[in-house]
């Protein structure tokens, strides 16, 4: 019998090293981005999951230098756009803010996914709440919609390929992360379990 689903172990690995190395990269060089490797980025951004296929959100492109610099005034939190060669603001409906969240946040590691697979540098920034009207009004947006994730793209300049921590260092080991859920016995009526035992309570 024929073994389905059987996975090409080499390829997968390619993929599992491209997610464990997706890291936010700020400084730029002045390189363009190649124009075809920014809609292969878009197409992965298109193709990205949503709450119940909403696809709640459109993609902007700034690419004036002036535009970016002023877009990093507006968003000082997103201040890295002033330097990248382009950036995608992902606009979102509006209409339902918790799935926006949701849906918003994966299509947003997505293009830094994307960007990182094509040697591209990305960074997430954000217009907090308060300034988000004024990001709105720049990118003519109409309310509910708005923008608050805003993602720089380019070449990354030497300081940008620059690691910021030690080989290994970056994340908290696995088993600082990561528990099994154990199987007391059933409670007797009327009872209720001790969640120490369950539920992340002192270890013996």
């Amino acid at each position: 019998m024929a073994v389905l689903n059987r996975v090409d172990r080499p390829a997968a690995d390619i993929v599992l090293t491209a997610l464990r190395r997706t890291r936010q990269v700020r400084q730029f060089s002045n390189e363009a981005v190649d124009e075809s490797d920014l809609q292969a980025i878009l197409e992965v951004a298109r193709w990205s999951g949503s709450s119940m296929n909403r696809q709640s959100w459109s993609f902007i492109l700034v690419r004036r230098r002036a535009d970016l610099e002023h877009l990093a005034e507006l968003a000082p939190n997103a201040k890295h756009v002033a330097g990248a060669a382009v950036a995608i603001a992902i606009a979102m409906g509006g209409d339902n803010p918790e799935w926006d969240a949701y849906d918003e946040g994966r299509v947003a590691e997505r293009i830094l996914i994307a960007a990182g697979a094509l040697g591209y540098g990305a960074a997430i920034g954000w217009a907090i709440e308060a300034f988000r009207p004024r990001v709105a009004e720049f990118l003519h947006l109409t309310s509910p919609a708005f923008v608050r994730t805003i993602i720089s793209l380019g070449h990354p300049s030497a300081a940008g390929r620059a690691p910021k921590s030690a080989p290994g260092a970056a994340r908290r080991p696995l088993e600082d992360l990561v528990r099994e859920l154990s199987s007391p016995d059933p409670p007797m009526p009327g009872h209720s379990y001790d969640r120490s035992r369950v539920d992340g309570g002192p270890a013996p």
